[in-house]
């Protein structure tokens, strides 16, 4: 007999049982009765993808944690997918019939190789939003109002719509004297601000441009805090210092001199680097702080001779006016210079939203992606949409007891119960009316005491139980137990069904 294999599911995945799965199809059906309120409509995608549709798009951070997918004697390159929007512009490229503005949501699955942790999985589901073949900040504005609507129809209060521009971005770097070829790294260092904080983006940049001589120095066995040890001596191009430092770890003699001549053949005395100076400017203009109008008129005065910089601040301001005139309350978004996003294919407005309490990092995130479509084809379209992230709204409302009464942990609505063998017929009758009424009814299968039975309902959560005895079938009446109300009451069995309907309406 072969043994028995441990029941268990990979690191980061997680079977979802029927309590979960109740809460989470009350949230789903929340989100898409409001997409489809803006005149979204539904999309489906593969699961997998091929590579070469992946790859390239997300930047190198992001790229390390697609999984690679394949069967026996297949040919193709496969992945699974990392997020919904680049199969959509895979989408909107391959399938010319579709009318634009393409306004599309899609809730499905998606898979990352990142280290689990609370409320970040390997595999979870995303509900996207897109609006795909208008330019206008419309679009932007109306997808910001639809994350205000879901998440305040969801019963969340203290939550803040972060605002930014990978345009003003750019200019801020241009402004601080960031070299183009080191962008991406200042995209990534300025992201990590919530997480390390400013003294950490700070020790951030000044490595940027240094990514491989520092991998240089790990394959020679430094890490960790002793790492950034070296920053200084790699930025000065002092590989003297470098020796000293090895030496003085115990570094064996031949490591060192491999690690030194590796380090000689990466020219760092040409490198382009973050001066120390542009460090401190920079993070002075990422924490400009006040109203939205005040942060705005602000960058539009330090950064007025930067035009990239002017046309990101119009675009704000454009969409700002539009949330106004839409009814979302300011206290609800905010203009933050800081606001990243560390995906590469952002090209204009971004926007991020952040429970304040608890504090469990974004729950939506998203920006305008002008370009990417075109990575597909000839021309390309321009782009806005927006990722809710389902399973930290769950755990945020899950913490909070946010779910209304009627998410119950089970569908059920009315058990009925077995009497006796003689009357399993009108009780599978009963069972058939309840249902056509349009309450989900169980029908009890064994034939055990009447008292466990009512204990099954109580385990699961059943509110209401049914029993059809010889007396009440002779009488025309079932008896009704209302199990959240610890009472029962004898209805006329016409009147069953909307005795229980009249119920449930009242307690919503």
């Amino acid at each position: 007999m072969s043994p028995k294999i441990r029941p268990r599911t990979p690191r980061g995945m997680r079977d979802i049982l029927p309590r979960q799965m109740i809460q989470r199809q009350y949230v789903m059906n929340v989100i898409v009765e409001t997409f489809e309120k803006f005149g979204f409509e539904p999309l489906q995608t593969p699961a997998v993808e091929l590579e070469e549709t992946l790859m390239g798009k997300y930047g190198p951070d992001a790229e390390k944690l697609i999984y690679s997918v394949g069967h026996r004697g297949g040919k193709e390159k496969l992945n699974l997918r990392y997020d919904l929007s680049v199969p959509l512009c895979r989408v909107v490229a391959q399938h010319h019939e579709l009318v634009r503005p393409f306004k599309r949501y899609q809730i499905a699955p998606v898979w990352r190789a990142e280290r689990p942790q609370k409320g970040r999985y390997r595999e979870f589901y995303q509900c996207d939003a897109d609006v795909v073949g208008t330019a206008s900040m419309l679009a932007d504005a109306e997808i910001l109002c639809m994350i205000y609507e879901i998440l305040t129809r969801l019963g969340f209060e203290k939550f803040v719509i972060k605002l930014n521009d990978r345009k003003l971005i750019n200019a801020i770097g241009h402004f601080a004297g960031v070299p183009d070829e080191l962008l991406g790294g200042l995209y990534r260092s300025i992201d990590k601000l919530d997480k390390i904080g400013t003294e950490g983006v700070r020790a951030e940049l000044l490595k940027t441009g240094l990514e491989d001589a520092l991998a240089i120095l790990r394959g020679a066995g430094i890490s960790g805090d002793t790492l950034n040890d070296y920053v200084d001596s790699l930025r000065r191009a002092d590989l003297n210092a470098v020796k000293a430092g090895m030496h003085d770890l115990g570094i064996p003699h031949d490591k060192i001199a491999d690690t030194l001549s590796r380090l000689e053949a990466l020219d760092l005395r040409n490198r382009q680097l973050i001066p120390d100076d542009v460090t401190d400017h920079l993070l002075e203009l990422i924490h400009i702080s006040g109203t939205n109008r005040e942060v705005l008129d602000r960058l539009r005065d330090m950064l007025r001779d930067y035009p990239e910089a002017q046309k990101g601040i119009g675009e704000l301001d454009e969409i700002i006016g539009y949330l106004d005139a839409l009814g979302v309350p300011e206290r609800y978004y905010q203009i933050t210079p800081s606001m990243v996003r560390g995906l590469e294919y952002y090209t204009g407005p971004i926007y991020e939203t952040v429970v304040q309490e608890p504090k469990i990092g974004s729950i939506t995130g998203g920006g305008r992606y002008d370009e990417l479509v075109g990575m597909f084809m000839d021309h390309s379209y321009p782009a806005t949409g927006t990722t809710i992230g389902i399973e930290r709204i769950i755990d945020v409302m899950d913490e909070l007891g946010m779910f209304p009464p009627e998410v119950g942990t089970t569908v059920t609505q009315v058990l009925v119960t077995r009497f006796s063998p003689d009357l399993v017929g009108e009780s599978l009758r009963l069972a058939g009316e309840l249902r056509n009424a349009g309450l989900n009814t169980e029908i009890y299968f064994e034939d055990d005491r009447l008292a466990d039975q009512i204990r099954y309902a109580l385990k699961k959560g059943i509110p209401f139980v049914a029993v059809l005895g010889p007396d009440e079938f002779a009488d025309g009446v079932v008896a009704i137990k209302n199990l959240p109300e610890k009472h029962q009451e004898t209805i006329s069995r016409p009147d069953v069904a909307d005795y229980i309907l009249a119920w449930f309406e009242k307690s919503r």
